[in-house]
């Protein structure tokens, strides 16, 4: 098809271009006063609750609550377990879940404990530890009434067990493995009765059915990507930042953000971080519509610290203003063999251009209606290009032949 015209009401086919509107762009808030990897955090209202994570090898059970309202930290009473790095951490029905990692390096190092954060009265109380193998990075999920938690590293390599701990009864239970072999530190989240886990130094994404305790492979769009962040808002999956398989940040992709439609069984390319390169096991936490991004190792930028913010509810919201501007748009020829052309209302616009593993490709920081992007050399398949024009951003699904 070509000289394909869009409108608000475009729909999302492969040999048609698809959009979505993006009316809010990430804010950069203070530095938080720590920069730390294996952070992690969940929001409450108005604030959030954060474990500090580790640096090097120094272990820390520092743990900090975030005001919302002045963009300010306090340092709150340490975490009671063994201090520790590379823990994982969940919540569920306003309590967070939390426990894991390793106290040190070698045999008998790895923990398998649990614990359970109430901030009605800042407590923590020691939860039955899982009977399984010690790890580091697993994924965990607290989710409908239960603590979903496999995958991971421990000292003699990586596992794919999976295991189920009921909140209620306080018991844990085998379930059956992950498909598709070990991993670690892979992204994961809940939508829905289900949860999800994909990545880790494994290409596939798999849905696991709680209450059939059945596995599924899912779009595989982020590929083998590892140690970012995740989360759940909506119902809907978001995975953010991390490395690509071989651990690198220096990759096109380590600061994208994307989200999985369950009920569509397909990702979207989002508006990425405007950090200057990707951050290595960062951490991410929600208070009401907002998504807040911190922490992290940035291999380049050295003290590159501040606190990001975003929020999801505007991602699929357009005022009437943008949809004039939108209606305009056009793409052609799609698909293409070489060249494609985005005309848009305005000049010196930027045009970021990603893979469907959200990797970006090419980016045009100036361009211009009418001028044309030489897409040759990319591989047969689908692209998304995201077109941004001073606070708004327009996302573009076109086809390579």
């Amino acid at each position: 098809m070509y000289n394909c015209y869009l409108t608000i009401f475009c729909a999302l086919l492969l040999s048609c271009t698809a959009f979505h509107t993006h009316a809010q762009t990430w804010e950069t808030l203070g530095e938080p006063p720590f920069l730390k990897h294996h952070t992690n955090g969940f929001g409450v209202d108005g604030g959030a609750y954060v474990f500090e994570g580790v640096s090097g090898g120094e272990f820390s059970n520092a743990f900090w609550k975030y005001n919302e309202a002045d963009d300010t930290w306090s340092q709150l009473a340490d975490f009671p377990g063994e201090p520790r790095a590379l823990a994982i951490g969940d919540d569920w029905d306003g309590k967070y879940y939390y426990g894991f990692g390793s106290k040190g390096s070698g045999q008998g190092n790895y923990l398998s404990d649990l614990w359970v954060f109430d901030p009605s009265d800042e407590s923590f109380t020691q939860l039955p530890s899982c009977p399984c193998q010690g790890r580091n990075h697993p994924a965990l999920i607290a989710h409908n009434g239960k603590v979903l938690m496999g995958s991971g590293s421990f000292w003699d390599g990586d596992l794919d067990d999976w295991w189920e701990y009921d909140i209620s009864t306080q018991a844990w239970t085998a379930r059956p493995f992950i498909p598709g072999g070990e991993r670690h530190h892979p992204y994961h989240f809940a939508a829905g009765d289900h949860v999800y886990v994909g990545g880790g130094h494994r290409t596939n994404w798999l849905q696991y059915d709680i209450e059939n305790m059945t596995w599924t492979e899912i779009d595989n769009a982020p590929g083998g990507r590892v140690a970012g962040t995740q989360f759940n808002y909506q119902d809907k999956g978001y995975v953010l930042a991390g490395d690509n398989e071989s651990h690198s940040a220096h990759v096109p992709n380590a600061t994208s953000f994307m989200r999985y439609i369950p009920d569509e069984d397909r990702w979207e390319t989002l508006p990425p971080l405007p950090a200057t390169v990707g951050r290595w096991a960062p951490a991410s936490f929600i208070i009401g519509s907002h998504v807040y991004f911190m922490g992290g190792i940035n291999f380049d930028v050295n003290g590159e610290n501040a606190l990001y913010r975003f929020d999801l509810s505007l991602l699929d919201q357009t005022s009437s203003n943008e949809q004039q501007e939108i209606a305009t748009l056009k793409v052609y020829p799609n698909p293409s063999a070489d060249v494609i052309f985005i005309d848009h209302v305005v000049t010196n616009a930027s045009v970021s251009i990603y893979d469907i593993h959200g990797r970006l490709i090419i980016q045009e920081a100036h361009y211009s209606a009418g001028s044309g992007i030489n897409v040759k050399s990319l591989q047969a398949g689908t692209y998304t290009a995201i077109v941004g024009h001073r606070d708004t951003q327009a996302i573009v699904s076109f086809s390579k032949k």
